[in-house]
């Protein structure tokens, strides 16, 4: 599975405030859509944009944001969703060989980073960050060299979460590791200073990363 199983059809820029040489240029890439659905995948581009226009501090920066729609058709909709993690065991021949259950985890939904960096480079070479969205049910995402969601309830929400990964290299905020509750052997935090600039293991008011936001009446630590 992977870039046999489709074609790049084209580019789009849906947000255009200006030469992108002077903008922050988001790239949000189709993976899992049929040649079909690609009308599809154009609103479901357009509803993050609206989403993240309407989501501080994004509001009141959108103009310094261009945003470009590559369409990428693949030969079947979704992703792998390996049985290992009591998914479907359903695998489907998408571009970028889209799968659920990394690392064990049924939700950690990656895909081929250097076949998202080909395409990308090849259409939008200013990019600043990619965002793929995969055409599936099944709640899943990541962030990390890219941002990965799919198309589960809240899916922009999940957008704007690994958007937060990979533009901002910020941490997760649930227990450690796997998280949501779950894998609760693992909710313990090494004990070093974590180095995402949102997340620490420092309760000391006068010392910690972010002293100068906290009010005098906030707890510390809060929880």
């Amino acid at each position: 599975m992977g870039a046999s199983d489709g074609r790049v059809v084209g580019t789009t820029r849906i947000v255009d405030n200006g030469d992108v040489s002077e903008r922050w240029n988001l790239v949000i890439v189709a993976e899992g859509y049929r040649e079909t659905e690609l009308p599809q995948f154009a609103l479901d581009a357009q509803s993050f944009v609206d989403t993240l226009a309407a989501t501080p501090p994004f509001d009141g920066l959108m103009s310094a944001l261009n945003v470009f729609r590559v369409d990428v058709a693949s030969t079947d909709s979704g992703a792998d969703d390996p049985a290992a993690c009591k998914g479907s065991g359903r695998t489907a021949a998408t571009f970028f060989d889209a799968s659920f259950c990394n690392s064990g985890i049924q939700r950690l939904l990656i895909v081929d980073n250097l076949g998202v960096f080909n395409v990308v480079n090849a259409e939008v070479p200013e990019w600043h960050m990619i965002m793929v969205v995969v055409n599936s049910a099944v709640y899943g995402g990541s962030g990390g060299q890219v941002a990965v969601f799919s198309l589960a309830a809240g899916a922009n929400e999940i957008a704007l979460h690994e958007m937060g990964h990979t533009a901002f290299g910020l941490a997760d905020e649930y227990e450690f590791f796997a998280g949501c509750g779950r894998d609760t052997d693992r909710n313990h935090h090494p004990a070093r200073e974590p180095v995402e600039p949102n997340v620490t293991i420092n309760s000391n008011r006068t010392t910690i990363k972010w002293r100068n936001l906290i009010a005098a009446a906030t707890p510390v630590p809060t929880t």
